[in-house]
């Protein structure tokens, strides 16, 4: 009687935890967009890729972390691409790129895909910006490809000397929050050297840590954990909406995406170089409320790269683009403007809490009617994607 007993709740149970995967055709469908091209390498993987803007300007080449998407972007893209060329791409694995034919999701892989995008555009020179996980890689590639690397953006990167190389979290290791944690990280009104970082809350990394995740997981159902995910990486839960959640569900159900994931988790345990290095200009943007990669990081991070500076967002969280979008663009904006004029940014160590600082430095920005113009084209965006529109950006409100 127990055998029989047990098999009615292990089929129960998987019913509850496991679902189907999404055909390609249907999630392409929902969440490719005008500016969606679609990439045949040579070794016949197909990457999907936006290039955006305005097509004259310094490009930038921005690449999203772990379980994500290039879909993260969308609001720089509002926001700057009146003055920037900006170039997105899916990593293999992951958005609209998903599993590939080569089925080679290592760093190798990925550095390719950069590299296969950027020589199909005819970019030689560019600006490489990337998010997490993909900070790590954009900084990896910058070390080995210097002189395609004009200048270097790394929004709350992993620091990839010391990852563990789980790249199905792709946030900072175990190891690493323990020699940081008697560091100092930043809170919403001191510096960042005045106060402890908080723990890692990334419930992802619990989740791939589980014995013999890697043979079950790839049926598992993400809508378990997709939105303690979310409002474990978001500052602002106001910003973690239904549509939000249903993408990140969605893009993992996508046919072949989860078995690409776990396959990524058994291809990536080769240890990173410790000799990452890159002399260039580097914009270090980082959430003082991130609990996924702990802002010490960036303190690690500005002390190994000669010219780097760090601009820290109050009550931002892990995703800065997305949670401080305005001002995060314009910092983005005044870097490029740096770079065209060839010197270094002002040193900022900690957060600029000072009014009369931040308004010094966008001045020019903030007095352009083009602030006007990129808070309607945010609007109009967040409003037919169903997201909130949050006050700073409400133009009719």
């Amino acid at each position: 009687m127990i055998a029989p007993t047990l098999l009615i709740l292990t089929v129960l149970g998987s019913l509850l935890i496991f679902e189907r995967d999404l055909p390609t055709e249907i999630v392409d469908a929902r969440y490719a967009g005008p500016a969606s091209q679609f990439l045949r390498t040579e070794n016949q993987d197909r990457i999907h890729f936006r290039d955006q803007g305005e097509s004259n300007a310094l490009p930038i080449v921005l690449i999203h972390g772990a379980n994500g998407s290039l879909h993260q972007f969308e609001m720089w893209v509002e926001l700057i691409g009146g003055k920037a060329r900006i170039v997105t791409l899916d990593l293999p694995g992951y958005g609209l790129t998903g599993a590939t034919a080569s089925a080679r999701y290592d760093l190798t892989a990925d550095l390719r895909a950069i590299q296969s995008v950027t020589q199909h555009l005819g970019i030689n020179r560019f600006v490489l910006g990337g998010h997490s996980m993909g900070g790590g890689l954009a900084l990896t590639y910058a070390s080995q490809y210097p002189e395609a690397v004009s200048g270097l953006l790394l929004i709350d990167s992993v620091v990839p000397w010391q990852q563990e190389n789980e790249p199905g979290a792709g946030e900072s290791s175990e190891s690493t929050r323990t020699s940081t944690s008697e560091k100092q990280g930043p809170n919403v009104h001191n510096n960042p050297k005045d106060s402890p970082s908080k723990p890692n809350t990334n419930p992802l990394r619990t989740l791939f840590r589980i014995p013999g995740i890697q043979y079950f997981g790839r049926h598992l159902d993400p809508a378990l954990f997709a939105e303690r995910a979310a409002r474990s990486a978001y500052a602002n839960e106001l910003l973690v909406t239904d549509a939000l959640i249903q993408r990140y569900i969605d893009l993992s159900l996508r046919a072949g995406s989860r078995e690409a994931l776990f396959k990524r988790l058994s291809q990536r345990r080769d240890t990173q170089s410790r000799f990452i290095h890159f002399d260039g200009p580097t914009l270090i943007l980082w959430g003082e409320a991130d609990a996924w990669t702990p802002p010490t990081l960036a303190l690690e991070l500005k002390n190994r790269l000669p010219q780097a500076t760090i601009k820290w967002y109050t009550n931002a969280g892990h995703l800065p683009m997305e949670e401080a979008a305005i001002d995060s663009a314009k910092d983005v904006l005044e870097f490029i403007e740096y770079l065209k004029l060839n010197r270094p940014l002002p040193a900022v160590d900690g957060p600029i809490t000072s009014t009369e600082t931040r308004t010094k430095m966008v001045s020019k920005i903030e007095q352009s009617a083009e602030v006007t113009k990129a808070k309607q084209r945010l609007q109009t965006f967040l409003r037919t994607k169903n997201l909130r529109v949050p006050q700073e950006v409400c133009v009719d409100c």
